[in-house]
């Protein structure tokens, strides 16, 4: 292990240092080609802020592969155990994983193609030979998987791989979160005399150490999915051999197979919290909201700084646990801090659970069908949106703001003049505080402004929000309303206001 430690080192520097000189370049290249994440509700940047970070943590893990795959072709590498159909289906996999995100940095692809995708770049690995082989189950022993290995490596790969998309809503958090669990892997290849897990973890980690020169709070330049997914892919992956004899085959003895998720068990627990809330409030589980565990965190300390250290010292304890129990270290001061380590990590569940007020269970269950309503909402305008023959018809269905989710006007501006306007006779929570809200449909020259009242329950004002806001991108992204020019008769007809009195829906 010593005799590489200073190698480990100077990747660990090569990372770091590679990755802080070109993120400036990769800076000016994302404003240019349009890769920016625009200020909105619940985001904490106020100006447009470049997403290809993913490319500044690919680029060093690249170099460093390259020369590592060359090293191989000699021979010089075979007592550690580098098989090249591995290493080379994990580059391959993660270079499909990261194009597939920054793709959708651009120009969003929905869930399910980006699921589609994440299987497609899962089995590039598989058929490099990537598998559970065997490992240690409580109770059970060491178990023999055989075939049933193979998708169960997919699954876990594509859990983490979207664990981490999952929590990269703050500044610095999964970059922060991944550092520690890149370390953790590339402490534990380097135990095992395994270099090709060590090699790869210890670059990225230095890379990861670099960038959040740039991405701490606040941010200058953000993962994106490309970088988000790219980690989570390539930490997942080797998080299935980092432990193993060899890559791609999971150690059988001593150690059992939920020890490779400790050092992702933040992103991990925060996906489980995501679908057991979105499940009891009737939500759809797929598609996100603003109700994640670390927007209840930041809330709560109003500090973003301060809530970005609370997850990485969680972070910590789990890669501290994960690395006492792979290294087996038996001493007292070991096993205290094991019990200590637990101790804190089951005092934060217990602090998560509370952030969501458990105390509402029955309110939440009563809530069910207004969430599962918008759900409902947004499925049945999108497939309106597509069945659409004019951009007459994507603007008349902009009334649905005021007759089917309450809002008191919903106006609709064409170059800063008023052409439709919906109104609400009957408003709802007649008491409550109203919000005025607009936005720009494609870039183009309409606009669309609202009223509505804000509800007294926080998680369904934010799902209302995110609801809507869902529906205007997805109006906004017909080529119709793209081009913002409407045909002659088109304009003909635009040219006058509408009122109409919409009837409420309680």
């Amino acid at each position: 292990m010593f005799e590489h430690l200073w190698v480990m080192g100077l990747l660990f520097v090569f990372g770091f240092v590679t990755t802080v000189l070109i993120v400036p370049v990769f800076k000016g290249l994302a404003h240019t080609f349009g890769f920016v994440s625009a200020p909105g509700i619940r985001k904490t940047h106020t100006q447009p802020t470049p997403m290809l970070g993913g490319i500044t943590i690919f680029v060093p893990f690249c170099l460093v592969f390259t020369c590592f795959f060359v090293l191989s072709l000699t021979d010089r590498l075979s007592p550690y155990h580098a098989d090249r159909f591995q290493m080379l289906s994990l580059f391959l996999g993660s270079a499909w994983i990261m194009l597939l995100g920054t793709i959708d940095d651009r120009a969003p692809l929905g869930w399910r193609k980006k699921l589609l995708g994440q299987i497609v770049g899962t089995l590039i690995p598989v058929l490099g030979g990537h598998t559970i082989a065997t490992a240690t189950l409580p109770l059970f022993g060491p178990v023999d998987f055989g075939l049933l290995g193979i998708p169960l490596f997919m699954i876990a790969v594509i859990a983490i791989t979207n664990a981490i998309n999952l929590i990269d809503g703050i500044d610095g958090l999964a970059g922060g979160i991944c550092f520690f669990a890149a370390l953790t892997s590339g402490i534990i290849g380097l135990s095992n005399g395994d270099l090709f897990p060590a090699t790869i973890s210890f670059v990225i980690s230095g890379s990861l150490l670099g960038f959040l020169m740039y991405n701490f709070p606040p941010a200058s330049m953000f993962l994106g999915d490309g970088g988000s997914m790219l980690i989570g892919f390539l930490l997942g992956t080797l998080a299935m051999s980092a432990q193993a004899i060899a890559p791609g085959q999971r150690l059988g003895t001593s150690v059992m197979i939920l020890v490779p998720f400790l050092p992702f068990g933040i992103p991990l627990f925060e996906v489980g919290l995501s679908i057991v809330r979105r499940w009891f409030r009737g939500q759809a589980i797929f598609l996100g909201d603003g109700d994640h565990l670390h927007y209840r965190v930041r809330d709560k300390t109003e500090n973003p700084r301060l809530t970005v250290a609370i997850f990485y010292l969680f972070s910590a304890t789990f890669c501290a646990l994960t690395l006492f129990l792979v290294l087996r270290l038996e001493s007292g001061i070991v096993k205290f801090l094991i019990v200590i380590a637990s101790i804190v990590l089951f005092g934060g569940v217990i602090a998560s659970i509370g952030l969501y007020r458990v105390a509402n269970f029955s309110t939440t269950l009563r809530n069910r069908r207004h969430f599962r309503y918008l759900g409902s909402y947004l499925s049945s305008m999108r497939r309106r949106i597509e069945k659409s023959q004019s951009i007459d018809d994507l603007i008349d269905l902009l009334e649905s703001g005021v007759s089917d989710l309450n809002f008191d006007t919903v106006e609709v501006f064409y170059d800063g003049r008023t052409v439709k306007k919906w109104s609400n006779p009957r408003k709802v929570h007649p008491h409550a505080t109203r919000m005025d809200s607009e936005a720009t449909l494609g870039g183009g020259r309409l606009s669309v402004k609202w009223q509505r009242p804000i509800h007294h329950e926080e998680p369904y004002n934010e799902y209302l929000r995110m609801t809507w806001s869902r529906f205007l991108a997805a109006l906004g992204d017909d080529p119709a309303v793209r081009a913002g020019n409407p045909t002659a008769s088109e304009e003909t007809n635009l040219s006058g206001t509408i009122d109409t009195n919409a009837q409420s829906r309680d």
